[in-house]
């Protein structure tokens, strides 16, 4: 069962099967124009009742709307599959594309650009991290991990069986605590501000020091945050943090999230809101705050307070997490609002608070 559904302006094939989830599948015809709209209806009415067209599988990638499988991508030498493995990765942050570049290129320089892809063992990654006599343990572990997407993007592609790469010892990680900026930290260092005659003009660091423990946005969604319109856009009428890619700007992940707000970090956000006239919630003079600006003043306080140096801006977001952890919010819920991709990077916070799991082992085996 079918019908011609137009919304809009556009025209919709929708199907209708009570057995198929969702039970209405409408595909875009993609024309303004009624006739050709009905042509196109009528074929995929006739091709679907055949049994030759499914549209809660094939959707508009089918003939009958004219298109044609892309051919695939040639894999078959190093080399190529570095750079087709690149090119699907152009979603991602300038800065994390960049690291891929660099780290396949070193990898490929050392291996060869004509090696067979079928041929690549883990020997071949082995001996290039063994030529890097100079590097430390955690930048191993990185180049192993990058080169490692690389192997399982060839193995998804069917020109690799399986992940050579974690056949390749490299060190274990030394588990550290997490760096969370105490609120004593915090408040010396806004004191420090008020003391040097910045508490105007450094006002957007001192709001930074006492909303983002409660938010745990990175630096980067901080300083794009705006009041309305933006891919980092506070909603104090619901009380949230919209946090997603748009425009110039990318999250870490990939994913978009919603942060709550709690009453505290409304009620300083609203006091903010109240005597700014600019578009961004930080901002100086006006204008967007830059990361370099941020960071240099951030240093400058943080020594006049005499606050240690590995306290840095990026710690006020593991402030949020260490305290979701101790609360005792689910690891995968600390996941979501802070926009971790796995959570491999969360359980970091599970261990700033160890005593956390006792409730849950109490629980299960308590009296």
């Amino acid at each position: 069962m079918a019908s011609l559904v137009q919304q809009h302006g556009k025209f919709y094939s929708q199907f209708y099967d009570s057995d198929r989830t969702p039970k209405r599948k409408r595909v875009a015809l993609q024309t303004p124009r009624r006739d050709v709209a009905e042509r196109l209806h009528v074929r995929a009415e006739d091709k679907y009742a055949l049994g030759e067209y499914d549209p809660w599988r094939d959707g508009r990638e089918h003939e009958l709307f004219g298109w044609e499988a892309p051919p695939e991508k040639d894999l078959s030498t190093l080399g190529k599959a570095r750079d087709v493995f690149l090119e699907s990765k152009s979603h991602l942050r300038p800065a994390t594309q960049r690291t891929y570049r660099e780290v396949l290129r070193l990898f490929v320089r050392h291996v060869g650009e004509d090696i067979r892809t079928s041929s690549l063992t883990s020997r071949e990654i082995a001996n290039w991290i063994d030529s890097k006599t100079d590097i430390s343990d955690a930048t191993r572990r990185k180049y192993v991990s990058h080169v490692g997407y690389l192997i399982r993007f060839l193995v998804k592609k069917g020109w690799l069986d399986r992940d050579i790469s974690k056949d390749v010892g490299v060190p274990k990680k030394t588990e550290t605590p997490t760096k969370a900026i105490t609120s004593d930290q915090a408040e010396k260092i806004i004191q420090a501000i008020k003391d040097g005659g910045g508490e105007h003009r450094y006002r957007y660091i001192t709001l930074i020091l006492r909303v983002n423990p409660m938010i745990g946005l990175r630096t980067g969604e901080l300083l794009e945050m705006r009041w309305e319109e933006g891919p980092v856009r506070v909603d104090l009428g619901g009380g949230v943090v919209h946090v997603a890619s748009g425009g110039d700007f990318k999250t870490k992940s990939g994913q978009s999230r919603r942060v709550p707000l709690p009453e505290e970090a409304e009620k300083l956000l609203e006091e903010e809101r109240e005597r700014s006239s600019s578009d961004h919630v930080f901002h100086r003079n006006g204008s967007k705050v830059k990361y370099t600006t941020l960071s240099s003043a951030f240093r400058r306080f943080r020594k006049d307070a005499g606050v240690a140096s590995w306290v840095t801006l990026h710690s006020t977001r593991h402030a949020f997490g260490t305290r979701l952890a101790s609360a005792g919010t689910p690891i995968h819920v600390i996941k979501k609002l802070m926009g971790h991709s796995t959570t491999s990077v969360t359980e970091q916070y599970l261990h700033a608070a160890p005593e956390q799991g006792h409730h849950y082992v109490e629980k299960a085996f308590g009296d």
